[in-house]
C-alpha cells in the first residue's frame, strides 16, 4: 500500500497546522506493526530537515514560488502523475483541481465562518471554496478536535462518520523535557526574559485577542494591583500594527516582544514564566496551553471554542472576550497561595501528557490506511 503525504506547506509557514502536519508524519514514518505500507512525502523547493535521511519513505521535491500557483497548479499536476492508494493533506485540503477519491484533507477548523472578523476576506473566501471541495461526498475528513467536528457537521453537512478527531500532541521537547542550565541561560538572554512575567505564544494576530489582554494588563498595572512584567510571544500575523497604541508610556516598556522562538529554547520561556494567558477567540485545538502546562505552568484561558475540551478541568477559565473576568482571574492566580498553585500545576501537567503524537498517528494510520 502507498500513502502519499503532501507536506508542501512546511516550506511557506509554521503556526499550530504545519506543526500537526509535521508531527503526525514522525510519527507514521516510526509507527510499528504496519510494514505493508510505504509512504511518499512530497516537499516544496526542499526537503524539510527531519526528513533528509529518513529510509521509510521516498522524497519528492516539486518547485515553486507563488503559493497560490503552487498550490492549484503545479501541485495537483504532480499529483496526479503519481500513483498512491491514499492522498492524505495534513495541514490543509488537497488542491481544488485534485479530484481522487481517496484524498484525505484536514479540516482544522472552520474559523471562516465561526470567526470571520478576525480573518482576511479573500482568506474567508478561499477556505470556503476549499473546505466545502473538501468535505463533498464520501471522502474522509480529519480534524483535531471534537469541537470542530461537530461544527464541520453542522456547517458543511459532513456524515460525522466520514470525520476522525486526531487529536494535536505534545512535541518531543515537551514530552521528553531533559532540563538543561545552558539552555535556560541562552533562552534568558537571547529573549530578554524578565524576572517575573505573564507569558502569552501564539501568532500575533485579531483571532488570538491580544488587545484584550493588553488592555486588561494595562488596567492592572495603572491601578497598581499587579507589578508584573508581561512577555509576548510567536510570530507577527496581520493587523496587530496599533496593539500598542493608546498605552500608558509604563506599561509599553513593560511589555516585551520575543518574535519566534526556537525549538530548542521554548520550553524554557515557559517553565519561567509565573503563568500563561491564552485569550484567543477561537481554536480548533490550542496547543500553546497544553504546553504550559507540561512545563508546569498555571494556565488562564478563554473558554472559546475548544479550549475546555483541550484543558479539561486544569485551566483557570475566564469568559471569553470579558474583560472584568480576565482581570480577576489575573488577580486572582497572583494571589493564590503555594500549594493552590502546586494543585493547578499537577493537574495542568497530567492533561497536557494525555496527548501525544504516536498513539495519535496510530489512530490515524490504522482508522484510514486499510
Amino acid at each position: 500500500m502507498q500513502v502519499l503525504i503532501d507536506l508542501t506547506s512546511l516550506a511557506d509557514n509554521f503556526s499550530g497546522i504545519e506543526r500537526f502536519a509535521l508531527c503526525i508524519t514522525k510519527e507514521l514514518l516510526v509507527a510499528e506493526n504496519r510494514k505493508d505500507i510505504k509512504y511518499i512525502l512530497v516537499f516544496k523547493n526542499e526537503v524539510q530537515r527531519e526528513f533528509i535521511d529518513n529510509e521509510n519513505a521516498e522524497n519528492i521535491v516539486l518547485y515553486g514560488k507563488n503559493k497560490l500557483m503552487f498550490n492549484q497548479v503545479i501541485l495537483p499536476t504532480a499529483l496526479a502523475k503519481i500513483k498512491a492508494d491514499y492522498y492524505f493533506f495534513p495541514a490543509f485540503p488537497a488542491p481544488f483541481f485534485f479530484f481522487n477519491k481517496n484524498a484525505i484533507s484536514a479540516i482544522h477548523d472552520v474559523g471562516c465562518w465561526d470567526s470571520p472578523s478576525k480573518n482576511k476576506k479573500y482568506m474567508i473566501a478561499y477556505f470556503k471554496i476549499m473546505y466545502r471541495k473538501a468535505a463533498f461526498g464520501k471522502k474522509k475528513v480529519v480534524t483535531v478536535s471534537e469541537f470542530s467536528k461537530k461544527r464541520i457537521v453542522t456547517i458543511l453537512k459532513k456524515n460525522p462518520e466520514e470525520i476522525m478527531v486526531i487529536y494535536d500532541g505534545l512535541s518531543d521537547g515537551f514530552d521528553m523535557f531533559l532540563y538543561d542550565t545552558s539552555r535556560e541561560k541562552k533562552a534568558k538572554d537571547e529573549y530578554k526574559l524578565p524576572p517575573k512575567y505573564i507569558l502569552c505564544l501564539s501568532t500575533l494576530e485579531p483571532r488570538k485577542n491580544l488587545k484584550l489582554l493588553i488592555k486588561a494588563y494595562d488596567e492592572l498595572l495603572q491601578n497598581k494591583e499587579i507589578d508584573i512584567e508581561l512577555v509576548l510571544a510567536g510570530r507577527k500575523g496581520w493587523a496587530i500594527d496599533d496593539l500598542l497604541n493608546n498605552l500608558n508610556k509604563e506599561t509599553v516598556e513593560r511589555i516585551h516582544f520575543t518574535g519566534f522562538i526556537d525549538d530548542d529554547l521554548l520550553p524554557y520561556v515557559y517553565r519561567n514564566a509565573d503563568f500563561f494567558v491564552f485569550p484567543s477567540v477561537y481554536e480548533g485545538f490550542g496547543v500553546p496551553p497544553i504546553e504550559a502546562m507540561s512545563m508546569g505552568v498555571p494556565v488562564i484561558s478563554s473558554n472559546a471554542a475548544s479550549l475546555p475540551e483541550a484543558l479539561g478541568n486544569a485551566a483557570i477559565y475566564f469568559r471569553s472576550d470579558d474583560l472584568i473576568d480576565l482581570k480577576e482571574k489575573i488577580i486572582n492566580i497572583l494571589s493564590l497561595k503555594k500549594e493552590e498553585l502546586n494543585t493547578i500545576k499537577e493537574r495542568g501537567f497530567i492533561q497536557a501528557h494525555k496527548f501525544k503524537w504516536k498513539t495519535e498517528a496510530i489512530k490515524l494510520r490504522d482508522g484510514l490506511f486499510r
